[in-house]
């Protein structure tokens, strides 16, 4: 119903991508086909929703004790998807709400238990991009500053691009 109000068709058969409108100058996706198909270097041109340095106490870890105690995580997100409407219209709707996003990511981040931050950040990019369908990718950072390795750090962590 989502894509009824965009005016983007549920499908595009063979051919008819070339009859849709193309933002070819600026190189972004516009039809769903392109968007399955968007690559890891046209997301530098796209809109971003930005999460930067969420503060989330789980547990998570390869170490029973880290599993058990728990520990602070930071995660960022960027969220790929078109800012347009939202910016033009000033509506909240067209866009994704940071506010909500954060508290998703938080409860996703809390309520799973894995051992390593790569499934964290796996999960996660699977949850945001299930949760908002008008995103079509994620860039994903889990960093753990309290890493248990014996050595001075400010933190270990992971970096994800996953795309829809």
């Amino acid at each position: 119903m989502e894509d009824a109000k965009k005016g983007l068709p549920e499908d595009t058969s063979r051919g008819e991508e070339k009859g849709l409108a193309h933002r070819v100058k600026a190189g972004l996706p516009v039809s769903r086909r392109e968007l399955a198909v968007a690559d890891p270097d046209s997301l530098a041109l796209a809109d971003k929703v930005i999460i930067d340095g969420l503060e989330v106490f789980a547990n998570h870890g390869v170490y029973p004790a880290e599993q058990e105690l728990g520990q602070k995580f930071v995660v960022s997100a960027v969220l790929y998807t078109s800012l347009h409407t939202a910016g033009v219209g000033d509506d909240l709707r067209a866009s994704v709400d940071y506010g909500e996003a954060c508290h998703a990511i938080d409860a996703f981040v809390r309520e799973h238990t894995f051992k390593l931050i790569e499934a964290v950040a796996e999960g996660l990019a699977s949850e945001l991009l299930e949760r908002y369908p008008q995103v079509f990718g994620v860039k994903v950072c889990v960093k753990k500053p309290w890493a248990p390795i014996g050595l001075p750090l400010t933190s270990a962590g992971v970096e994800i691009v996953r795309l829809r």
